[in-house]
């Protein structure tokens, strides 16, 4: 290090004399001049709060009032977003694919794995990001310099969004992830749109119900000061007259004249204190509105995540049954192994759906009665893929209808085959949930891990064991839940399918409430692609050409419109995430 510094001292100071040689008196303390400024600014730059301060000198010169909470100048908060964007989006892209090889242990053996994250993929991955994020800063800063304070930022924050997807999306040269990220930021885009409209909606009946509540306190109080004043004279007329009083006239005025207590708010009755408030026709009416509107939203508060995640679970299991072509293959398969069909039939699942699927679909009665003393095997034989399923099967067990043979080959008994499904899927979920909490334990609460690590250790065994028993319950109602339906019509029909459905997303119901939108969306954003490919498959629609990047850049500008003015709309942990990836702007 000695000897490198030294090399740069001579090198300096030979240039500074053959400068000193070309140039005049004059010009040599011109430079030096020149060389002090830009220290000095230099250094001004250097410091964050001169940063502020010179962001908020070159905005009042221009005559703006600045409305940016970010450090520094808007083109270095831009500059800053990029090369911090892309930097991070390009370790957790070289981490995700060096992980696995990590944990399987080739890295030991094969260190060259390392290399392959550096990729071209990589790049355009964290270019995707750093445009992204590093355009919406530029192009906010730019709308509320041209709009001035009287610009709304919510279409401030929309515009920049909406360009800022519209420039980044096809710098991501992956068309499978490119798609990905839209459907996922376009069900975030769709939750957290209809939670701003709702809260907005709910706010403005509150304040509608407080208005007539404080419309009916106005009239209840002087209601009863009027009977106050007529029992007071009352009572002085009976004193003059000598006759004794037969009420405690005392308590009465006190119990009519008391005021600091708060009225009893009962729109449906009578609003009072000490008497009965006759309320008018078009009041009641309004009452009773008021009344209908606050227990809606306190059901929509309560149970539209479940019921989310019920329609969504029925649309999925509809698309398994009946286009289990149109499923991602990584969620059908997930699917399989959760429910047991894939030991069931190994590499051959998928088949089941398609042979129940062709024979709903030719079949007018939806009856499949296996004949008396005829094997499943022979009868299975005879249906479209039968040579492969008939493989699954013992050679003598007979099942009264062709489904249920297809879902529980094993036992005849369809109750045997429920619990069959939930024991193969119980194992499975908690070889996932098991990990996963442990992990989050770690990563996010490490301090009470080493203060009190049993109580830690019960925590995952309980999210655990209830996550897991959803998972299997969910898995187990989807396939096997038609059963009910069959044994009780007779027949095999699509009510009975999508019943299955619904029983499965109710299962979420023994999940903890807080995990219900997640796991809702999560469904949601699967249920949305299949629709899609499902409509497609009918002709229903076309896929339409840079749909995947109008998705993106509509997404983006619900998104950053709503974090930008509304950010407590958004989820605690949604939130935090999302700061650290755009910070304040």
């Amino acid at each position: 290090m000695e000897n490198t510094s030294q090399l740069v001292n001579v090198f300096v100071e030979g240039l500074a004399r053959l400068t000193s040689y070309a140039l005049t008196d004059k010009e040599k303390e011109a430079v030096v001049h020149g060389f002090h400024k830009f220290h000095e600014r230099l250094e001004r730059m250097s410091s964050t709060s001169s940063l502020r301060q010179l962001a908020i000198e070159s905005q009042n010169q221009s005559g703006k009032v600045p409305r940016c909470q970010h450090e520094g100048t808007c083109m270095q908060n831009a500059i800053r977003g990029l090369l911090r964007t892309f930097l991070v989006g390009f370790g957790v892209k070289w981490g995700l694919e060096a992980v696995p090889h990590l944990i399987s242990l080739r890295l030991f053996t094969r260190p060259s794995l390392l290399l392959r994250g550096f990729s071209r993929d990589t790049t355009s991955f964290a270019s995707f990001l750093a445009v992204l994020v590093s355009s919406y800063k530029a192009i906010l800063c730019t709308m509320r310099h041209i709009r001035g304070e009287k610009g709304s930022d919510y279409t401030n924050s929309l515009v920049a969004g909406m360009l800022a997807g519209l420039i980044s999306a096809k710098l991501d040269r992956s068309t499978s992830r490119r798609n990905a990220i839209s459907l996922y930021l376009f069900s975030r885009a769709l939750q957290y749109g209809t939670v701003w409209v709702f809260e907005r909606w709910a706010s403005r009946q509150q304040t509608e119900d407080d208005k007539l509540r404080s419309r009916w306190m106005k009239r209840a109080h002087s209601v009863d000061v009027v009977s106050a004043t007529r029992r007071k004279l009352e009572r002085e007329a009976v004193e003059e007259a000598g006759v004794e009083p037969r009420v405690n006239w005392d308590a009465e005025w006190n119990a009519d004249t008391k005021m600091d207590t708060e009225p009893e708010w009962n729109p449906q009755t009578t609003i009072s204190w000490s008497t009965t408030v006759e309320p008018s026709l078009e009041t009641k009416r309004e009452a009773r509105r008021s009344h209908f509107v606050r227990s809606a939203i306190h059901w929509a508060r309560s149970y539209a995540p479940a019921a989310l995640m019920t329609f969504s679970v029925t649309v999925i299991t509809y698309v398994l049954v009946f286009h289990v072509e149109s499923m991602p293959t990584g969620y059908a398969h997930l699917l399989f192994k959760s429910s047991g069909f894939d030991a069931l039939y190994p590499g051959k699942a998928a088949l089941v759906f398609k042979a129940v699927a062709q024979k709903m679909a030719e079949s007018t009665t939806g009856k499949f009665t296996i004949p008396d003393g005829m094997p499943t095997k022979q009868f299975v034989s005879q249906i479209p893929f039968g040579d492969t399923l008939a493989k699954s099967f013992d050679d003598h067990i007979h099942h009264n209808t062709l489904t249920c043979g297809l879902f529980h080959p094993s036992t005849t008994s369809c109750a045997l085959g429920m619990a069959n499904s939930f024991s193969r899927g119980f194992p499975f979920a908690m070889k996932m949930y098991v990990p996963l909490n442990i992990a989050v334990q770690v990563m996010f609460k490490r301090g009470i891990i080493l203060k009190d690590p049993m109580s830690v250790l019960l925590k995952i065994i309980k999210s655990s064991t209830r996550s897991s028993a959803f998972f299997a319950l969910m898995s187990m109602a989807i396939l096997q839940a038609p059963c009910i339906f069959r044994n009780m019509l007779g027949r095999d029909t699509v009510f009975g399918y999508i019943a299955g459905g619904i029983f499965g997303g109710l299962a979420v119901l023994t999940e903890v409430r807080s995990r219900h939108i997640e796991l809702g969306m999560y469904c949601f954003l699967r249920a949305l692609q299949m629709a899609w490919n499902v409509g497609i498959k009918k002709g229903m629609w076309s896929n339409v050409r840079h749909g995947e990047v109008m998705m993106l850049s509509a997404s983006m500008a619900v998104l950053m419109s709503i974090f930008q003015n509304d950010p407590t709309t958004f989820t605690l942990t949604y939130r935090s995430i999302i700061t650290r990836v755009f910070g304040k702007n």
